[in-house]
């Protein structure tokens, strides 16, 4: 009688312990993946310069910055980020998306491809 019992409550610990596991993973694929928010920014380039002139952005959230330029100004036709080694060309009333990380804090600066226009970029 105790060796029936015995074997009973092994039988019977064995399959909580598999219940629990199961649960536990039943649990781990139900639980969403916790991304990081994309942060975005629209910068228009007209007569008066880049509107706004000034923008923020949080340190380690990804960034998608797009610049629409809506001014046939000769130095207008490039946007050139140096802290993020970007420069990409502007075409005339198309949206240009620059995707990148801001990875310290600080103001950094963009302007056209002659630096003329000039806006700045300020990473908390």
């Amino acid at each position: 009688m105790k060796n029936k019992i015995f074997v009973f409550a092994v039988i019977a610990g064995i399959f909580l312990f598999a219940g629990t596991e199961t649960f536990a993973q039943r649990k781990a694929s139900n639980q969403k993946i916790v991304t990081k928010k994309v942060q975005s920014v629209r910068i228009s380039l007209t007569e008066r310069g880049y509107q706004p002139e000034t923008f923020r952005l949080k340190k380690g959230v990804p960034a998608r910055v797009t610049f629409i330029r809506k001014t046939e100004d000769e130095c207008g036709r490039e946007i050139v980020i140096p802290a993020y080694n970007i420069r990409r060309e502007l075409p005339l009333n198309q949206p240009v998306t620059v995707s990148f990380t801001p990875k310290k804090a600080g103001s950094f600066n963009f302007m056209c491809g002659m630096d003329m226009l000039r806006g700045k970029l300020i990473v908390q």
